[in-house]
């Protein structure tokens, strides 16, 4: 099991086009995704894909 985390401030807005984007981008390579988790802490917005290669 692999994780890729992406990190946004503000008001987190552009986190899930990054999620995304990741997703297609890597579609080829990535069996299949585990779980995809969101997290805020102070203004700073957190995404972990958690996946299997």
């Amino acid at each position: 099991m692999k994780h890729i985390a992406f990190i946004s401030e503000h008001d987190g807005s552009g986190l899930k086009a990054k999620v995304e984007q990741w997703i297609k981008e890597n579609k080829e390579k990535v069996k299949e995704i585990v779980n995809i988790e969101y997290a805020e802490n102070a203004n700073v917005y957190y995404a972990t894909i958690t996946y299997l290669d």
